[in-house]
């Protein structure tokens, strides 16, 4: 699969850890969009991004969330 631009990256993290990833997100002044919703799974939230250096960086801190990608 080819990097497009147009991709959404879905991350499905623990709800304790998309605080931090929000935290981190605001703190840097970044200027991507990201989107939190509820997860069908209890205890975790899904964090939409457009950018895919946010999404890497979200997956690399936290190895043990899932990542969807939406074309």
């Amino acid at each position: 699969m080819a990097y497009k631009g147009t991709e959404t990256f879905q991350l499905l993290v623990k709800i304790h850890e998309a605080s931090l990833i929000i935290d981190d997100w605001a703190e840097r002044n970044m200027q991507s969009d990201i989107r939190v919703r509820r997860a069908k799974t209890n205890g975790h939230v899904v964090i939409e991004t457009k950018d895919v250096l946010f999404a890497a960086r979200i997956k690399r801190s936290y190895p043990n969330s899932q990542v969807n990608i939406k074309e």
